[in-house]
Parts: C-alpha cells; structure tokens; sequence
C-alpha cells in the first residue's frame, strides 16, 4: 500500500522471507481453514468456560497473524512483543480447559480492572465530566465487592492483605505447568517480557560493535528473532487449535493431525 510516496510495509524483506521460508507459505492456506472452521461457526456458549476458552483461542488467532505480519516485514523483536500476549492467551485457555470451575473467577476480575482502570483515570481527568453520578457508583460497587473476592495474605502474623494482582492465585508459569506450556515459558513469555518493558535487555539488543569498536543501534532486520518468534507462534496456535477442538468436540482432529503434519513440514532444516 502506499499513499504520496509513503509505504506501509517492506516489499524487499517480504520477499526475503518468501525466499526463506518457502514450505510455510504453501502449509499456511490450511492453516487459515482451519481457522475458519474452529472459530466461524455458531456455538453454544451455556457454560462461562465455553466463552473464556472460545474467545481466548479467537483472540489468539488475531495474535498470530498479527505476528506474521511484524515478522513477515522483519520486525523480529516487534513479534516477540506480541508473542508474549499469545503465549497467556494458550496458557489461560488451556488452564481453563482444565479447571472450567475457575471461568467466572477468570471473568470477574474484569470489574477489579474496571475499578482500577476508573482509579487511574482520576488521577489525569475530572471524571465526574465524563461519567454521571450513577456510573461512578456503579463501577466503585463492582469493583469494591469484585476485589473482596482476590485477596492475597502478605503478613501471617497481623493478617494484612491486599488484592491479588491478577485473577488467579498461580504465577505464569505455575499456570503454565497446568496447562502443558511451560517448556515454553522463557522463550514465549519472559524473554519477550524483557522486549516489551522498558529494561537494558531490550537495549542491548540492538547494539551493533563496529569494527572500531564503537557501539551503534543495530537498524537492519531482525530476520534471526522474526523467524524463532514465527515458530513458537506457530506451535501455540496449533496448542490452541487442538485445545479448542478436545473442548468443544468438534471432530477436527485428522485436519488438525495435519496441521502438526504441516508444522513439522514447514520448519524442517
């Protein structure tokens, strides 16, 4: 696309990949079809499990192809952001696959985010100009009656407590033990953590040594990360897909068989 001389996108880096990663691009229109008959499709949604587990894997595959996108224009570090994002996504929803009795802890912990979320805009904006009276009231009760249900003891001896800082009382990677993901846990979730805040590891990673020794920021692709990140995304979309149809019994398990077929296929060296 581009628009008075300016282009969204890069056709040379594009190219590069086509030419690197030839056996993916062929596998990937099985890939978006069986998308399409996992999460196109009308679904009863009687259990809040059945909402958590079915949106979460939409969601991921939005993730996915939005990783494709950075890595595919060779914004390696760029995908290994949103890798992270993904890789919560798989793990909260294979937790709940497993433990559907904690779907409604997983859903209200929305108005401790909502009461949060008001707390901080108070801070920056008169909020009685954007919200009626009735509104705030609403969104303080929630959030009053929500954080009472995720308290966490931090001193035993005099029973202090504060609100747990996300809806389950399991780490990441406890979840992730859970859930059969936490081989991948420092590729997929804490080395891309240090990519998305602002830590010297995400700086380092940009130097460049030339030869005189002196240090620049690295400006080139990063084909290398692009491609390790485009992997792991691919695996957890396959965990995700395969999650999704054990769950709701959708009978795609010889198209997903080939999905993993195609994986193993696309990534050979």
């Amino acid at each position: 696309m581009a628009t008075d001389g300016i282009t969204f996108g890069f056709a040379a880096e594009w190219d590069a990949f086509l030419a690197r990663h030839p056996r993916f691009v062929e596998k990937l229109k099985g890939l978006t079809e069986t998308f399409q008959k996992a999460f196109v499709r009308h679904i009863e949604m009687g259990e809040p499990a059945d909402r958590v587990v079915f949106f979460l894997g939409r969601l991921s595959v939005e993730d996915f192809m939005e990783v494709l996108l950075l890595c595919g224009n060779g914004y390696g570090f760029g995908g290994m952001k949103l890798l992270r994002g993904l890789y919560e996504k798989a793990v909260t929803l294979g937790y709940i696959t497993k433990n559907p009795d904690k779907a409604e802890q997983f859903l209200e912990y929305h108005y401790v985010h909502q009461g949060k979320q008001f707390n901080h805009a108070t801070k920056v904006f008169p909020m009685k100009e954007h919200l009626s009276a009735s509104q705030i009231d609403e969104i303080q009760d929630r959030y009053k009656k929500a954080k009472g249900k995720y308290q966490e003891v931090v001193c035993k001896k005099c029973g202090t407590t504060k609100t747990m800082p996300s809806w389950s009382e399991l780490d990441v990677l406890s979840m992730a033990r859970k859930a059969g993901l936490d081989k991948s846990y420092l590729q997929c979730f804490y080395d891309p953590t240090l990519q998305v805040h602002t830590t010297f590891s995400s700086i380092a990673a940009r130097f460049r040594l030339g030869g005189d020794g002196q240090v620049t920021f690295d400006e080139d692709a990063q084909r290398k990360n692009a491609d390790s990140t485009l992997i792991c995304s691919h695996q957890l979309i396959l965990y995700v897909l395969d999650t999704e149809n054990g769950y709701f019994k959708m009978g795609l398990e010889d198209e997903i068989q080939e999905r993993f077929a195609d994986f193993m296929y696309a990534w050979k060296t």
